[in-house]
């Protein structure tokens, strides 16, 4: 009997024992199952510096609908991170969401909440749940991140997917996900200042700004606000060939951004246009101003039609013959300026002779300023046929006398039938000999190719250009003898031809290696030069596509010569000041993508047009580029005038107009006037594309605003900056 006792209790021990280790296993089992569910977090957002995120859309995440097997989904989740690396990010943004394509969206993690509106698991994540082993593609993801250095962070939506606005109320399948997983939440806001979107953390951690249309307008909101982040874009769009993470990146590398305006719109009372020293003419008057933007401002009793957030107004008042008083009223402040009406009307008097004289039969002039226009009517100023550069030396056929801005003066006719005005050229004595060529010799420096006559003579010329053809009729000019086979553009040839005034050569160039422009050079020596610019292409360097390529910009005015009418008082920001500041906004963005920048003026100095074309013409550039702000007559209300033009004299400078006036106008959010073909000093030139862009109107108080602000004036530059690389070839 006592042994059967002693067997039962050995029995019952063991028993006993048997029921507790399979009570610690499956308590361990229980541990595990917790942990598979929790799992580890990544690195805490509010200690990691500038944060680069991607985000993780419905296009990523309807993958775990489609089914695939375990192994599938974790190499896609991996590979995901590492998609997301090599776009420079270090964080990865998710709703938490997998989206079936059917309007029924599931959960791409467990929840213990009893929330009603929690979405259930996704079928396809729990069949890849093995024995003991439950599949946790969050858990996986955050472990990868932890690896590599990155993070994850959860964006706010509700139970059907939409965003949640900004300190929105969470729903509890969303905070409990991000509880278990110690994860950032952020929700995001509607556009802000040109359209830069700022997403806001339910915790401490930074601020994110995102606007995946301008990296331009992104990089300057993020460099001026300091100790934010930024969302580089949706990840699939960027791995599908998004080059404006590349971008965004080259630009906000380069640190803290310079400033741009030492001046500043100043928040007190005054009325700075117009400038009290200038006559005025008209019936009304527009008066522009600054204020206390909290306060109403009257001006003679009137109340300002237009009033900004800065302070700015304008007003429109009659005009009497005369002295005008204008004074404006704010609180206990008064202004006034006195503006006087010009008499107007009045006969010019007697025109005058300008000392021309009339030239003889087959004698020759000489242009002597920097450019001179060939007209078909002479007198008819925009009739241009072609352009004349200082130097050229052309045969009289016939002298015209007539009257020019109240003065006599003469047009002389060439040989092909145009005329150059007298004011433009000089006679040479009778018996100066045309020019004579005995060949020509070829030589290169970058990516221009020259074409030096031998022989001497500096003889007018005209061009037709059309595909890949060039022709370049020189008048008053033999050619006898040979031309280099090679000139140092693949498979182009040219021919010369005897004409009955001179002689033509006929360039054709190819598709592989095509004319991007050309300029005749006539040397101090006496002698002519042909320079041909290869076109230049984008680099293959996503983050310096523009490596290689020269862009000259010239800003308008400058020292005395302050601009538009908009601001004449010295110590506002004027046009001249604002010209100079989008230029260097411009150059700083230009040289992030790895331009050569070249500008006719860096500081407060005034250059001649004249001078300015011809550093463009010595400089040979791949683009030019005048920049300007716009004005109107001073009569004239200008409260709604406002917009971006751009201005092309050769076609080759259309298609430049045209990509500055979408950049400018899509990145400052002002209307697209348009682009025009005009004679402006500074475009006539065929090296390059050359155009003079009008970014905005200073004559209008909203647009002086816009234009005079430093995240406007960035967002200008780095629209130039991508103009041209929107029109570099590929």
């Amino acid at each position: 009997m006592k042994t059967k006792r002693k067997t039962r209790r050995a029995l019952a021990a063991a028993v006993c024992l048997l029921a507790l280790a399979a009570l610690g296993l499956l308590v361990w089992l229980a541990v595990l199952l917790v942990k598979s569910v929790t799992g580890a977090a990544g690195p805490d957002m509010r200690r990691l510096e500038n944060v680069r995120a991607v985000e993780l859309s419905a296009s990523w995440s309807s993958y775990f609908a489609t089914g695939q097997d375990r192994a599938a989904q974790e190499a896609y989740l991996t590979s995901t991170l590492d998609e997301a690396a090599a776009q420079g990010a270090n964080t990865v943004l998710l709703t938490g969401r997998v989206h079936e394509g059917t309007g029924a969206a599931a959960a791409l993690f467990r929840s213990s909440t009893k929330d009603e509106a929690a979405p259930p698991l996704a079928a396809a994540v729990q069949e890849s749940d093995r024995f003991l082993n439950r599949f946790d593609p969050l858990k996986l993801l955050l472990q990868e991140a932890k690896s590599r250095g990155m993070q994850v962070a959860l964006l706010a939506t509700d139970s059907t997917g939409n965003p949640i606005p900004d300190e929105g109320e969470l729903p509890l399948w969303l905070t409990d996900a991000a509880k278990h997983y110690k994860l950032t939440v952020y929700s995001q806001t509607t556009g802000g200042s040109l359209g830069v979107r700022t997403y806001t953390a339910y915790s401490d951690a930074p601020d994110l700004l995102r606007l995946d249309a301008d990296p331009g307008v992104l990089a300057a909101a993020y460099q001026l606000n300091p100790g934010r982040g930024l969302i580089l874009g949706d990840l699939a769009d960027l791995v599908a060939g998004g080059s404006n993470a590349a971008v965004l990146l080259s630009y906000v590398g380069g640190g803290e951004l310079p400033a741009l305006l030492e001046k500043q719109i100043p928040q007190t009372l005054a009325i700075v246009s117009p400038d009290p020293s200038v006559l005025a003419y008209g019936d009304e008057i527009f008066l522009i101003g600054t204020s206390d933007p909290s306060q109403p401002v009257t001006v003679n009793g009137q109340a300002v039609t237009y009033q900004g957030a800065k302070g700015v107004w304008g007003v429109t008042l009659p005009l009497e013959a005369g002295e005008n008083n204008y004074s404006a009223v704010q609180g206990g402040q008064t202004v006034t300026i006195t503006v006087r009406k010009g008499a107007g009307g009045g006969g010019a008097g007697a025109a005058r002779p300008d000392g021309s004289v009339p030239a003889q039969w087959g004698q020759k002039l000489r242009v002597t300023a920097t450019l001179a226009s060939q007209l078909s009517q002479y007198n008819n100023d925009d009739s241009i046929a072609m352009t004349a550069y200082k130097g050229a030396v052309a045969e009289v056929a016939n002298s015209v006398a007539f009257t020019r801005s109240n003065k006599n003066t003469y047009a002389y006719q060439l040989q092909n039938g145009s005329y150059i005005l007298a004011k433009d050229c000089e006679l040479l004595p009778p018996g100066t000999p045309d020019a004579a060529f005995t060949g020509a010799s070829h030589s290169a420096e970058g990516n221009v190719e020259y074409l030096t006559f031998t022989g001497s003579g500096t003889p007018l010329y005209t061009h037709t250009w059309e595909g890949n053809v060039l022709t370049l009729n020189f008048y008053s000019a033999s050619l006898n003898g040979q031309l280099p086979a090679d000139f140092g553009f693949g498979g182009a040839t040219v021919t010369s031809e005897l004409g009955e005034h001179g002689f033509a050569l006929t360039f054709t160039f190819n598709e592989v290696d095509p004319l991007w422009g050309y300029h005749v050079d006539y040397l101090d020596d006496g002698t002519t030069r042909i320079a041909l610019k290869h076109q230049p292409l984008r680099s293959a360097d996503p983050a310096k596509p523009l490596s290689g390529v020269t862009v000259m910009l010239d800003p308008g005015h400058g020292d005395t010569d302050m601009g538009a009418v908009g601001s004449p008082d010295p110590d506002f920001p004027q046009e001249k000041d604002l010209n100079l500041a989008a230029s260097l906004a411009a150059r700083y963005r230009l040289e992030q993508l790895g331009a050569t920048v070249l500008m006719t003026r860096d500081t407060d100095v005034f250059y001649e047009l004249g001078e300015r074309v011809e550093m463009l013409n010595a400089a040979k550039p791949d683009f030019f580029i005048a920049v300007h702000h716009n004005s109107t007559a001073l009569n004239k209300d200008a409260t709604g005038l406002m917009g971006t033009e751009c201005y092309w004299f050769y076609t080759e400078g259309k298609s430049l107009a045209e990509n500055l006036v979408a950049g400018v106008t899509a990145a400052t959010g002002r209307e697209a006037r348009g682009v025009f073909y005009n004679y402006f000093y500074v475009t006539r030139s065929n090296i390059c594309p050359a155009v003079l862009l009008e970014t905005g109107f200073v004559s209008s108080p909203q647009e002086y605003e816009s234009c005079a602000d430093p995240q406007a004036l960035w967002a200008e530059g780095a629209a130039i900056a991508q103009a041209v690389l929107n029109t570099l070839p590929g």
